[in-house]
Order: structure tokens, then C-alpha cells, then sequence
């Protein structure tokens, strides 16, 4: 589906990168209208401090990078505008394909475009950073996104993503918000992995 935050051999470092899938499941009961929603909770742990975290993946040439590795083609800086305060926001587009399992065929083309934000707030005292993030899959019954934060660990940092993935479809909506939910955590943790492989590198 494409990552961003946000999408080759992947470039791991298993001693610098440990990723942990918290938790993911449905969210309260379903609506009358039969929309779907699940919860998102990934969190990725880095050897590097929060602002040299920020200062790599706040760039929209290296998202644009990522995109690349993930296979995104045709990628686009739509905008990085800095804020006085120190905040950022970013926003990128891709064309993307996925191998689609039978049921989605139907609600999802095969190749579409994908548009990811990211918006970040100044800076705490110790780097820490909140923000909140989307993914927008045009043509696609499904969107997804929320909150982010980048805050230290020991001597390090973790990257905390939270939100929802939601289908507005009945019947397979929710084997449709679990492909996404499954393609989503893919692709954050190859993104994890190569900016853990160029931190490494710096």
C-alpha cells in the first residue's frame, strides 16, 4: 500500500533497529453504516538521539528515498514548509502497485496514487517531537493515519506511530482493513530498517 512515514534488498541493521508490533485490532463496534475501524500502535527503536532522528526523516529527499526503496515510482515533494517555531510538514506523493488478494480486486486498483503527510511540531527540551500523520489511497474504500511522536530512549529514541485504518465497505471491510493494516506494518518496518542502515552510516 505503500509507507511513510509513509515505501530491492532491504537494508538491515539488526543491531541498531528493534522493531515491536505492539498491538492492532478492531476498535469498538461497528456503525450502523458498517464502517470498520482498526487501531494502529507500531513503534520503532533507533541508536541515535531524537533530533538526529528529526533531522534525517524530516528531509524530502530522504522520504523520497524511502519511497523509492519500498518501490513507490514516480515520486513527487508536493510540500516541506518549515514553521518559525521549528515545526515541519511534509507531503509526498507515489504511484504504487500491490499484489491484491482476490477479494480486493474489486475496491482497490491495482495501480494507484498515494499521497502521505507528515506534520511535526517544535521540538521539546530533549528533542522529542508529536505530530500526526495520513495516508490517502486514492480510489480506495480504506484511509488511515494519526498520531506520531519521536521521544528518547535511554540513549537512544523510539518512533511511536498510532491511529486508525478504517473501511467504509460492508461485508469485507474488515479483511480489507487487515490487508492494510498488514501492508502498512511491512512498510514502516523496511522504512525503519533503511533509516536505521543511513544512521548508521552518518
Amino acid at each position: 500500500m505503500g509507507s511513510p512515514i509513509p515505501l530491492p534488498a532491504i537494508a538491515t541493521c539488526p543491531d541498531r533497529l528493534r522493531v515491536r508490533r505492539l498491538r492492532s485490532g478492531r476498535r469498538g463496534s461497528p456503525a450502523p453504516t458498517l464502517r470498520r475501524v482498526k487501531a494502529i500502535h507500531e513503534e520503532f527503536h533507533y541508536d541515535s538521539a531524537p533530533n538526529e532522528l528529526f533531522a534525517l526523516i524530516s528531509s524530502g529527499a530522504f522520504q523520497l528515498e524511502i519511497i523509492a526503496h519500498l518501490g513507490g515510482k514516480d515520486t513527487e515533494l508536493l510540500e516541506q514548509t518549515l514553521t518559525p517555531d521549528g515545526g515541519v510538514k511534509l507531503v509526498t506523493r507515489q504511484h504504487t502497485g500491490v499484489e491484491l488478494p482476490g477479494f480486493a480486486k474489486r475496491l482497490i486498483p491495482a495501480s494507484t496514487t498515494v499521497t502521505q503527510t507528515y506534520v511535526w511540531g517544535p521540538a521539546h527540551n530533549d528533542g522529542s517531537r508529536q505530530g500526526m500523520w495520513s495516508a490517502e489511497i486514492k480510489g480506495a474504500p480504506v484511509s488511515m493515519g494519526g498520531p506520531t511522536e519521536l521521544r528518547a530512549s535511554g540513549s537512544g529514541s523510539v518512533h511511536v506511530y498510532k491511529g486508525e485504518v478504517k473501511a467504509s465497505v460492508p461485508v469485507v471491510g474488515g479483511k480489507l482493513e487487515s490487508f492494510a493494516l498488514d501492508s502498512l506494518h511491512r512498510d514502516l518496518t523496511r522504512a525503519a530498517e533503511f533509516t536505521a542502515s543511513r544512521l548508521a552510516e552518518a
